[in-house]
């Protein structure tokens, strides 16, 4: 079996026939937005790394892109228009360092993004927006990038990606950087990202300007990626421009990397000062806080059924990370019933499931319940082996039938009360 078709050419037969059957295995909708044969065989080619026989590839890829439509449904990313690069609040805020995508491409039809590192401050991002933000953000910015590969496959019909190259020259590690990478944190980001919701749309990662002391985080972080992650993130040291203009032309190569292009601009991060970090601004609101505890390898489901149109909305902290996400069952049930293990697998997602920390910076959100039936807000520690994790929590909603507001207990029960949130 071929394993893959390579970039900058059309797909085989062979692997139309693969995104044929992976197409007879999706349960979920899949939106006429996103619904091509190249989006489709990404998630063959990642299958492909892990697996040899074709059923099996065919059978997880079916899988990842299942759960991913679950994601694009509850984050709205089939809508016509995604927010650009300059609408990104991410980028707004000068929260990451920022470069184009050219329309320009190597020899593989994969568009070239440049960017320089040297001014990212991941302590900015982590105590001035909430977790949630951050992904959703991150979401946006790659389904921007998707679209943006999408026009490419479109007008040369052969397959593409974004060859990226960062320029880490400059770029400083402290910490707060170090703890973001032995945590897990940054294993958790690609793995969402670059693995299970935008296999090969980010292909190959050129890191140059390399200093030797990077290899150790990157030693530590690469044991935790997935399988295929060295191939994907490639570092090279100030010897890197022979390697780059084998497939690129050195016209097109920023003259800050040794290449002729003059117009290549990059826009810094800007660092935030600690006086403008986030913080508590409600102090009714964190004394009404429910505290709870999730054991190491468990979860805890709020449970509540809905019979009129409600917006719910939400408060939380937290003394470490833990998964977070709202799932609507379907028929209501005995409020007060709960499953022994409810699968949320079956259930459909209404707000993304995310690994979240709110300790910094406390979680605030909420969405529109505008179905009758049975909901799960869910936080689960299933990821943790030995620690477990201390919750404060208050949930509210509003009932347009009447204007009035209930507080939502983690029990399922509910209460007259004043508006908090």
């Amino acid at each position: 079996m071929t394993r893959h078709s390579p970039f900058g050419l059309p797909l085989t037969d062979e692997a139309k026939q693969m995104v044929n059957d992976c197409r007879l295995k999706i349960s979920q909708p899949i939106h006429p937005n996103f619904n091509t044969d190249f989006n489709v065989y990404r998630f063959i080619m990642a299958a492909e790394r892990n697996h040899k026989k074709e059923r099996d590839v065919i059978k997880y890829a079916a899988l990842a892109l299942n759960n991913h439509l679950r994601y694009r449904k509850a984050l709205d990313l089939d809508v016509e228009c995604i927010p650009s690069f300059d609408e990104n609040p991410i980028f707004q805020k000068k929260l990451m360092p920022r470069g184009e995508i050219l329309l320009k491409t190597d020899s593989q039809n994969r568009l070239l993004w440049y960017i320089e590192y040297a001014t990212i401050t991941v302590e900015s991002i982590a105590h001035s927006i909430r977790s949630s933000e951050a992904c959703k953000f991150q979401f946006l910015q790659f389904e921007y990038m998707l679209r943006k590969v999408m026009e490419q496959e479109e007008r040369t019909g052969c397959l593409s990606s974004l060859r990226h190259i960062v320029n880490m020259d400059g770029y400083e590690i402290n910490p707060f950087t170090m703890v973001f990478v032995t945590s897990g944190t940054l294993a958790y980001y690609s793995q969402l990202f670059h693995f299970e919701n935008y296999p090969e749309l980010v292909t190959p990662v050129d890191m140059v300007n390399i200093a030797k002391w990077i290899h150790v985080p990157y030693k530590i972080a690469k044991a935790m990626m997935p399988t295929g992650f060295s191939e994907k993130f490639r570092l090279h040291d100030r010897h890197f421009l022979e390697t780059l203009t084998e497939d690129i032309n050195v016209d097109d190569i920023p003259v800050s990397l040794g290449g002729n292009d003059t117009d290549i601009k990059f826009t810094d991060a800007i660092k935030i000062d600690p006086n403008n970090y986030w913080r508590v601004d409600n102090a009714d609101l964190i004394d009404a806080l429910e505290g709870f505890h999730v054991g190491a390898r468990k979860h805890r489901h709020v449970c509540f059924n809905v019979t009129t149109a409600r917006d719910l909305k939400w408060y939380f902290s937290t003394d470490g990370d833990i998964y977070f996400g709202v799932f609507f069952e379907g028929d209501a049930t005995n409020n007060n019933v709960e499953q022994q293990d409810p699968n949320i697998d079956s259930m459909e997602m209404v707000y993304p499931w995310l690994k979240i920390t709110a300790k910094l910076v406390h979680e605030r959100d909420g969405i529109e319940l505008n179905r009758v039936g049975r909901y799960h807000i869910v936080f689960c520690n299933k990821h943790s082996w030995i620690h477990r994790r201390a919750v404060q929590f208050y949930a509210q909603i509003y009932d347009d039938t009447d204007g009035s507001y209930k507080r939502l207990y983690t029990d399922g029960t509910m209460s007259t009360a004043d508006r908090l949130l």
